[in-house]
């Protein structure tokens, strides 16, 4: 008999996988731990069952893929006997430790070799939630003007499907305690909750931004905010465009080279209200806050939305500020 093993995708694994009854999970592991192919008689024996108990939990397994039965060879004059093995994980919790190892592995090489970690980690983020929205059938209206009439989009059902979405990435987002066009991000599936990685954060927070980029471009205009007391802890708010008063965009800080280790990670962020007036008043503020951080400031060169700036240059709130110390070399 030759090889009837299934060909699937880890998908499909693993939803096979979360159907199985806990008999059949056990026998799975059981053959797992085997190098070679194990026999109905052989698994009966180890598990002190039934052999027709485990030969019915086998075709079940064998049904649904999981598990690979052939014919070994005779050593015997009785009809030869079938083998079963399996090239499936049977630790349900591979797929977890899976992403865990892959992005840390990936937030490790950015932090080592990209010059700009907390960016490239963030479009790393949108690539993947286009990813995500695709499988899901999502329409993508970022490039496009959308047609939907604002006066007829339901903003507050809007968010109650993306909240769901942000759940099903691990996200664990809950209805703001006060702002029902709000949501609140508590969880972060890429980092310890003891002790968050920021570059782990910065990759949240791009699949975030793109959700409501290739979801709301149009009809909404959302903003981000950073519990300083809880870097797990982001808020989404979600407002109409043709809103008087929206909620203004944080503005964001962001360090390079020895600034980053000085400043303990590669941006900060200020609420809109507590943006300073010129660029000045924000280095002092910051050099003040973190004397380390301070005597870089003080030889240091700084962009403003991308631009050269003086201490003089005038901020907005939302405004983005990068922080370029002397290289090595340069």
């Amino acid at each position: 008999m030759t090889d009837t093993s299934h060909s699937r995708t880890l998908a499909e694994t693993l939803e096979a996988m979360a159907a199985l009854t806990p008999a059949q999970h056990a026998l799975l592991e059981r053959i797992s731990q085997h190098a070679a192919p194990v026999t109905v008689a052989e698994l009966a024996q180890e598990a002190g069952l039934h052999v027709s108990s485990v030969r019915e939990t086998l075709e079940g397994l064998f049904g649904v893929g999981l598990v690979e039965k052939r014919q070994l060879p005779s050593s015997g004059r009785g009809r030869p006997a079938l083998g079963y093995s399996t090239t499936t994980p049977a630790d349900p919790s591979f797929a977890a430790q899976m992403l865990h190892q892959l992005t840390s592995s990936l937030l490790a090489w950015l932090r080592a070799d990209a010059v700009d970690p907390a960016a490239s980690v963030r479009e790393i983020g949108a690539r993947w939630a286009d990813a995500a929205l695709e499988t899901m059938s999502v329409p993508d209206h970022s490039h496009a003007t959308r047609r939907v009439a604002r006066d007829t989009f339901n903003i507050a059902g809007h968010l109650g499907k993306v909240r769901l979405f942000m759940n099903a990435m691990g996200f664990a987002s809950v209805p703001h305690e006060s702002d029902p066009m709000a949501v609140v991000l508590t969880a972060c599936p890429f980092t310890e909750p003891g002790a968050p990685d920021d570059l782990a954060l910065e990759l949240r927070r791009g699949i975030v931004e793109r959700i409501f980029e290739r979801t709301a471009t149009g009809v909404a205009s959302w903003s981000v905010e950073v519990d300083p007391m809880n870097p797990l802890r982001l808020t989404v708010y979600l407002r109409p465009v043709n809103e008087p008063n929206p909620k203004p965009l944080s503005t964001t800080v962001h360090f390079f080279g020895g600034a980053a280790e000085a400043a303990g990670g590669y941006m900060c962020e200020l609420p809109a209200t507590e943006t300073p007036a010129t660029l000045g008043e924000l280095i002092a503020h910051l050099g003040e806050e973190n004397p380390a951080l301070g005597r870089i400031l003080d030889v240091s060169s700084f962009l403003v939305n991308e631009r050269s700036a003086r201490l003089d240059t005038e901020l907005m709130p939302g405004v983005r500020v990068d922080v370029l110390p002397p290289f090595a070399g340069g």
